[in-house]
């Protein structure tokens, strides 16, 4: 069973990397790129993705599957839950957070992001916290925005993790080094 497999693969402490970098420099992209690429490395990727599809409104991918529901209402509806750029669908939500609780095991698990709605108001995906609690993985890849790194680092179930910031820089180099080191922790 693939699932066996896997847990014999994982460290006795997984590992939690967490992206950050100032808007629209990349996270979003760097986090599709390296999962394309550990995908590629034959590694187990499971968690969701994010991304933009208007001004105020936003998609989920959830990996391994790549089914992709929306997360928000358009910003003018009255419908949701308003927060701050956003207005969230919490049947959309309840979907996201139960495809994280299937997420684990696995080797590779990627959040893009974990936000003001789980780190501030306890709301969201803030149940990530606690199945990372578990460690039934050997490296996570966490989208945190700088305003809210510390948040992060304190709510954290592990004290061994990595902060690796995007910048324009090191947008294009870093699923290459990421990959290496998810191959190193992992095999």
């Amino acid at each position: 069973m693939i699932e066996d497999q896997i847990e014999s693969r994982m460290p006795r402490t997984a590992h939690i990397v967490l992206i950050t970098g100032k808007r629209q420099l990349g996270k979003s992209t760097l986090c599709r790129h390296l999962t394309q690429a550990l995908e590629a490395e034959g590694l187990q990727v499971r968690g969701l993705l994010t991304r933009t599809v208007g001004a105020h409104e936003l998609e989920a991918e959830e990996l391994p599957s790549h089914r992709v529901h929306r997360l928000t209402y358009p910003f003018d509806s009255e419908a949701g839950i308003g927060l701050t750029h956003f207005r969230i669908n919490p049947e959309a939500m309840l979907r996201s957070s139960q495809a994280l609780e299937a997420a684990f095991p696995t080797e590779i698990f990627v959040l893009d992001e974990l936000g003001p709605l789980e780190l501030k108001l306890g709301q969201g995906w803030v149940r990530v916290l606690t199945l990372l609690q578990e460690q039934a993985f050997c490296v996570a890849f966490i989208v945190v925005r700088p305003t809210l790194l510390a948040e992060a680092i304190h709510q954290l179930p592990t004290a061994l993790y990595t902060v690796v910031e995007v910048t324009k820089e090191s947008r294009d180099t870093l699923p290459q080094t990421l990959v290496h080191m998810a191959l190193e922790i992992c095999r």
